[in-house]
Parts: structure tokens; sequence; C-alpha cells
């Protein structure tokens, strides 16, 4: 069997961005910022700090998050290159244990 291709950091990052909860907070910091933008006090530039703090922690996380499993996929694919499977077969009247890539059409799978 073949493996899927490995997802780019890239695509990582923006597969952690489509979460509801990540969507919801989101939403949350355009409201937030477009309330302030249309308010009394839209000339304030700290009447903007909910909106941008909620832009940034939420870009900060699902980057961490990215990174994360980015490199769990590194260990995950440097132990399946440590490990090979072996799978138990009856060839030629005798039970032999070969690699799985050796199993050939006649084997009998035990």
């Amino acid at each position: 069997l073949e493996k899927p291709p490995k997802p780019t950091l890239f695509l990582l990052f923006v597969m952690q961005l489509t979460g509801f909860v990540i969507i919801l907070l989101l939403v949350a910091a355009v409201a937030s910022v477009v309330v302030n933008a249309t308010g009394p006090r839209r000339d304030d530039p700290l009447s903007y700090t909910t909106g941008k703090a909620i832009f940034v922690i939420v870009l900060l996380n699902a980057g961490i998050a990215a990174w994360t499993e980015h490199k769990a996929g590194d260990a995950l694919e440097a132990l399946s290159k440590m490990t090979q499977a072996s799978i138990y077969v009856v060839r030629d009247g005798a039970e032999v244990n070969i690699d799985v890539p050796l199993v050939v059409r006649g084997d009998i799978v035990v």
C-alpha cells in the first residue's frame, strides 16, 4: 500500500483554522473590530485591542498546533522506518515468518 503524501506545514496550519471553535473565534474577532470601527471611539487605537488579541492568539495557537502535528508526523515516519511488519505464512508446506512485502500468490496466511 502506498502512503498518501505528507501534508505541508502550511496545509497543516490552514487545517487548524477550519475547526468550529476557531471559526467562531475569528468571527468574534471580526465582529469586535467592526463594532469598534463604527463606534464613537473609532479613532482610538486601543479600542481594537480585543479583536487584535483574539486574532493573534488564534493564529499563534494554529501555528503551534500545526508545528506539533508536523513533528509528530516526522516521529511516526521515523518509527515506521525502524519497524517492518512481518507475517506467518505456510510456504512449501512449512510455516515461516516473512516480511509483508515478500508475500506472494500461493502463500497461505496463518
